[in-house]
């Protein structure tokens, strides 16, 4: 697969999932404030970008390592043993300046554990967060937005890969994306075809 096989497959699927996730912004806000509002629109989102990230996660353990015996979220094992600065991966939100480190955690991510919940659980208590609610109280505009973010980085880590193996010319993706990205990861990246950089932020442009 080379990096246009990429966009095709897997980039453009994204950008359709943030069209939709923007859908939603005629009715809520995205500001912090607004993290815990929950609604159909973002379970409907939530399990269509959790489905996403599990197939993301395979198809980049594979490219790493394709013997792994790895399987769903046990392939983010595969991807941190070769990207280990994927926790420090920071994705900003250009609209509202909001931070997201999606994999900056030590145990699995809370916007993951959630969808796995959702997915299996919805009606039952949120024993993992909080009993006296139901899990899928946690298909809220957080766990949207921070796995929208995670998606985006599986998707970036995983066509700065292919660019190499292919010898292409290493470029971000010039489509137009919610989130810049900001991290030193990214500093030997070419800035052409309608990227800029400016304040060490990544700008993926049209």
């Amino acid at each position: 697969m080379n990096t246009k096989e990429f966009e095709k497959n897997y980039i453009n699927h994204y950008l359709l999932l943030e069209k939709d996730f923007q859908s939603t912004t005629e009715y809520v806000t995205i500001a912090e404030d607004n993290y815990d509002t929950y609604s159909v629109s973002y379970l409907k989102l939530l399990l269509t970008i959790g489905s996403e990230i599990d197939v993301m996660l395979e198809f980049l353990a594979k490219l790493y390592d394709p013997k792994t015996k790895e399987s769903g979220f046990g392939c983010s094992k595969v991807i941190l043993k070769n990207e280990p600065d994927i926790k420090s991966l920071e994705l900003q939100l250009r609209s509202e300046g909001i931070s997201i480190l999606p994999w900056d955690c030590t145990t699995i991510p809370e916007w993951w554990t959630a969808y796995n919940e959702i997915k299996h659980n919805r009606y039952e208590p949120a024993t993992q967060f909080d009993p006296s609610r139901k899990y899928y109280q946690y298909a809220n505009l957080r766990n949207v937005i921070k796995s929208l973010a995670a998606l985006l980085s599986l998707e970036l880590y995983a066509y700065r890969l292919i660019a190499i193996r292919e010898n292409e010319p290493l470029f971000v993706p010039t489509k137009r994306s919610i989130f810049t990205v900001k991290n030193s990861y990214w500093k030997d990246v070419g800035f052409g075809g309608g990227n800029i950089f400016i304040d060490g932020c990544l700008y993926i442009n049209d």
